[in-house]
């Protein structure tokens, strides 16, 4: 039964709070809807005057500018000087965006200048047409030179991300230069400092009809992606790769994508512990961790879990201290919601925190610090997304088989970085594992140590190749080219009615079973060596008498 002082609300009464939450909702759904018309709308019109822009460039590269190789020369020399004069500049723009000391400033200036420089050293090498012999036999190669021409693409399209601002920007921008293309840059809304500065450069240092740069956010990037390309270069997470190829597919341009994922180093036991550490450990601590090939995870055979962990972290607290956040050697996260995101990772990784940790996290001051994590479950949500950050979940193993096994279940890696001294597990474990790159001893120098290494992903960590050689073919189309003899005007094959009974007969054993049996095959290659070896030796007997004669010549001679 109901209390005597209990008032029953009346059927009046609920629906005008019904009416009111639904006035609440509608009114919040319209806001939402509003923003969204506003946002469609600018995209809209950015799309439009996006097109008139780059149509202009396109028209501009049909002049056959950018195929000058002297022009590329000096686009090539002017972002050079680019770095030469304005390096103050830069490192103050890359500091006030990422933090840290001014050596991170190193990290995005010293890679740009130097792939400009071997590109300038290697432009002609690299842009000279390649002549190819023929594989095909004498008969049908007479009087035929087949090349392969290197021609650009035409009007690139750079999506470059916020964790290395300008070497993200330029770095593929040197390739496209290099084999003569013309490029719209697109820095991240997330660096504003550096995206400042990278507009800067090209407009003081580059022709601006050919190199252009776009700010701004979503609405941007989101018109930029409307428009036809011809290349579209693309650095970042793989849920926004997807949007980029979506919008690729609609022109069919070709992309190149420069993902990330879960880069594993793994110990074994006969590993140098203190090789691994401190090469682990650079490769970690580089720009906060915020690196796309920066070492993931550790799993360590449990021989070595100990005398690596107490290394490791002893050599946090010897370069941060116990409380890094004051350390002018330490950088910070790009924001709040990403120092927000890695606070949870450490908050769900369960394991047993070794430095760092959750409660010395300051969102408002985006500072997390470098936190060691030792015995992870493999379930925790840390062991399933990328971490981008300083985080360094470490997960002993029984056996390298275990190793193996856990790495092969993920999708496959950016970089690979195997520490051991057993040369066999060393190629099993390169063998067995598919990843973009790979370091032996060693972790992210493998984009640094050598130019000519081609830098890319596989499966999940994207596709495509830059750096070096590699990159100015990914941003060419390589043509083949075969010029043919007009001493002669046979074709190929004659015409039909000129074609003899036996031709196909003999154009089946000359190009699909051959002349002789395997065996017989077998027998000539046998055949050739004993000749040639018959001949080799006649030549010796040869020399060796004559060298006899002559020397019998001169003592007869008194000479």
């Amino acid at each position: 039964s109901t209390p005597r002082n209990h008032r029953r609300p009346s059927t009046q009464s609920v629906m005008v709070l019904d009416t009111a939450g639904q006035r609440a909702a509608e009114a919040g759904f319209a806001k939402v809807n509003a923003g969204r018309e506003r946002d469609e709308a600018l995209t809209q019109r950015l799309t439009e005057e996006y097109s008139k822009t780059v149509e202009g460039m396109r028209a501009v590269f049909k002049t056959g500018r950018s195929k000058d190789v002297e022009w590329r020369r000096r686009q090539l020399q002017g972002l050079r000087r680019a770095f030469h004069e304005m390096h103050e500049e830069i490192a103050t723009a890359v500091i006030a965006d990422l933090g840290g000391p001014k050596m991170r400033a190193l990290g995005d200036m010293g890679p740009i200048v130097g792939d400009a420089e071997y590109a300038l050293e290697h432009l002609d090498e690299w842009t000279k047409p390649k002549t190819i012999p023929g594989t095909e036999g004498a008969a049908l190669n007479f009087g035929n030179t087949s090349v392969v021409r290197p021609t650009p693409k035409g009007i690139i399209l750079n999506v470059a991300p916020w964790n290395f601002p300008l070497a993200m920007c330029f770095q593929p921008l040197v390739a496209a230069l290099a084999a003569g293309n013309g490029a719209m840059i697109k820095p991240s809304e997330m660096a504003p400092n550096c995206a400042a500065v990278i507009k800067k450069i090209v407009e003081t240092y580059l022709d601006t009809e050919l190199v252009k740069v776009t700010l701004g956010a979503v609405p941007e990037t989101t018109a930029l992606l409307a428009q036809k390309w011809d290349h579209i270069f693309y650095t970042g997470n793989g849920c926004i790769g997807r949007i980029v190829m979506e919008a690729a597919a609609k022109h069919l341009t070709p992309m190149t994508l420069e993902l990330g994922g879960k880069s594993p180093c793994i110990i074994d036991s006969t590993a140098k512990i203190d090789a691994a550490v401190n090469r682990i450990f650079f490769a970690k601590t580089m720009n906060c961790g915020q690196v796309c090939i920066a070492p993931d995870y550790v799993l360590v055979h449990e021989s070595k879990q100990e005398e690596f962990t107490k290394k490791f972290v002893g050599q946090v607290k010897k370069s941060f201290g116990e409380d890094h956040k004051a350390s002018p050697h330490w950088g910070r996260i790009i924001n709040g919601r990403h120092a927000q995101r890695l606070t949870g990772l450490i908050e769900s990784a369960g394991g047993q925190v070794l430095s760092g940790g959750a409660d010395k996290v300051d969102v408002q001051e985006k500072f997390v610090p470098l936190t060691v994590i030792k015995d992870v479950p493999l379930s925790a949500p840390i062991m399933h997304e990328e971490i981008f950050g300083p985080i360094l979940p470490i997960i002993p193993v029984k056996t390298m088989e275990e190793a193996l096994s856990i790495v092969e279940e993920k999708e496959r890696p950016l970089a690979l970085y195997v520490f051991s001294e057993d040369k066999k597990f060393v190629e099993e474990t390169l063998t067995r594992i598919t990843s973009g790159g790979a370091a032996v001893n060693s972790a992210m120098e493998q984009i640094i140590a050598n130019k000519e290494l081609p830098f890319g992903g596989t499966g999940g960590s994207g596709f495509g190749k830059y750096h070096g050689r590699a990159g100015f073919e990914e941003f060419s189309h390589m043509r083949s080219v075969l010029y043919k003899t007009t001493m002669h005007s046979n074709s190929l094959m004659p015409p039909p009615e000129a074609q003899p009974a036996w031709m196909y007969d003999a154009g089946l054993k000359m190009m699909v079973v051959g002349f002789v049996s395997d065996s017989t095959r077998q027998k000539l290659k046998v055949a050739k060596w004993i000749v040639g070896g018959i001949a080799l030796a006649a030549l010796i007997k040869v020399a060796l008498a004559t060298s006899v004669g002559h020397g019998i010549l001169k003592l007869a001679s008194g000479k």
